[in-house]
């Protein structure tokens, strides 16, 4: 997962370095580039579709020369196996793949190498050497400065809410006219070669696993916060093109998250009915650093979903749970122990990873603990930090973010006039979700239960979304 290069790192100087052997050939060069020109072109005619259809616009006529290359095309994109779906969060990156030769089977999420199902969204850079994932994220507790996290939600044009993000991401981040500088290793990079290095990973572990080299085009749907205006939608997917996808389309997350439901709801035989039902659903999608509650209703000709309505905010996040944990933790032991660890780099991103994993275990039972040997020490010796959590804690923690996170539901039903009554369908996504506290304020104030299948999962919804939409697109055309 770390790549050597000369000066400033590039995409290419990064690119293979999972551990998979590359394949030798297995069809001539010249039938190959002739079927990926041909089914290229299909694709990005089919995306023109798309976006024209976005725009309520009419499609495009199939008179003359046009009709004979989308026939060529459709007998080209028949022949690939797989379509891709792309989740870049504010956390983790997701990619999944749906099968075009068996509509049965629901999309699955791509494993990483090393068994993960979600790859840390993080890209570190250290005398030349660039690293992604996991690797990277370590290296922010040995090495402050150097790792690069939720640049995705530095893309695009300047924010309110992206300059309250900055002042909390623990690099340096410099405002240069209209565009940003991310300081790593005491160099400059911008937030789209950051993005870019980690697409380029996530394109690299799903040619590993698909059994293709990563240079041949993946056709692919990328999942994009609710509510993308067209300028920043182009900007993810100029990243995810240059990373090596073939973005044919993308799509709001919380309208992937519903095409992900709704294939559970149909293989399961369960739920089916409330999202097919003519009241709108509403999608509560608790984010890394941002959360965001939609409204969104079926679309009785395509049988898709559209974006009535959404509202986002930074008062509701895994991170910001992450921060109250880790005060209640730091707050405890200095009562203890008359000592402040909040000021001890070292000490912090020890004590922040242990809480976040804390979190998630609590997620499935009613405590756990957390054990630092060596956190710190004074004249009287070394100074081990051991800490019980209990879902108690977590939800006395969680009280305040649950009433932010009601009170933005409370705005967004006032702002699209609708009532609770109106809903047919309540949906909650995202890893934050998967805390019972949170779920239960959420379905107590929707006063509906949310969806719920075996195999449908928060944390996964956006990406298999993506990817079973993805393969919906290519069959209709």
């Amino acid at each position: 997962m770390v790549a050597k290069s000369l000066g400033r790192p590039t995409v290419s100087s990064v690119r293979h370095f999972h551990s998979t052997q590359p394949k030798p050939w297995l069809v001539p060069v010249g039938l190959a580039c002739a079927g990926l020109f041909v089914g290229t072109r299909y694709i990005l005619r089919a995306q023109e579709r798309v976006r024209r259809r976005r725009a309520g616009l009419p499609g495009e006529g199939d008179e003359g020369d046009e009709g004979e290359d989308d026939d060529a095309g459709a007998s080209s994109l028949s022949k690939m196996q797989q379509v891709l779906g792309v989740d870049v969060g504010s956390s983790n990156l997701r990619v999944a793949s749906a099968s075009l030769l068996d509509s049965d089977h629901a999309a699955r999420v791509i494993e990483s190498a090393d068994g993960l199902r979600a790859t840390p969204a993080a890209v570190a850079v250290d005398n030349g050497s660039v690293s992604v994932g996991t690797i990277a994220k370590s290296l922010q507790g040995r090495k402050p400065g150097y790792t690069a996290t939720a640049t995705r939600l530095l893309l695009g044009s300047a924010t309110k809410e992206r300059d309250e993000l900055i002042k909390m991401l623990p690099y340096t981040v410099r405002q240069r006219g209209e565009t940003l500088e991310l300081e790593l290793d005491g160099k400059p990079y911008s937030p789209e070669w950051a993005t870019e290095i980690m697409l380029d990973h996530l394109h690299s572990t799903a040619a590993a696993s698909l059994g293709e080299d990563p240079i041949e085009n993946f056709p692919a749907v990328l999942a994009v916060p609710a509510g993308t205006d067209e300028k920043k939608r182009a900007a993810y997917e100029k990243v995810a093109d240059s990373a090596g996808f073939t973005v044919f389309a993308a799509i709001d997350e919380p309208v992937a998250a519903l095409h992900a439901a709704e294939k559970c709801a149909v293989q399961e035989l369960r739920n089916a009915e409330a999202l097919s039902a003519r009241g709108p659903v509403a999608v509560f999608d608790v984010g890394g650093y941002v959360s965001t509650v939609s409204l969104l209703e079926k679309e009785r000709r395509s049988g898709g979903f559209s974006l009535l309505h959404t509202l986002s905010t930074q008062a509701v996040s895994g991170h910001q749970v992450n921060e109250l944990l880790f005060r209640s933790v730091v707050e405890k032991f200095q009562q203890e122990h008359g000592i402040d660890l909040s000021v001890d780099y070292m000490a912090s991103y020890r004590i922040l990873d242990a809480v976040e994993s804390a979190k998630i275990e609590l997620s499935s039972r009613v405590s756990t603990d957390i054990n630092l040997p060596f956190i710190t020490a004074d004249q009287k010796g070394a100074k081990h930090l051991v800490h019980k959590v209990t879902s108690f804690d977590l939800a006395r923690i969680q009280e305040g973010p649950a009433r932010e996170a009601i009170t933005l539901c409370k705005r967004l039903l006032n702002d699209a006039g609708v009532s609770k009554e109106d809903l047919s369908a309540l949906v909650l996504i995202g890893g934050g979700v998967k805390s019972e506290f949170m779920r239960e304020q959420l379905e107590k104030f929707f006063q509906r239960s949310a969806f719920n299948t075996k195999n449908f999962r928060p944390e996964e919804a956006v990406v298999l979304g993506a990817a079973e939409y993805g393969r919906k697109l290519v069959q209709e055309y």
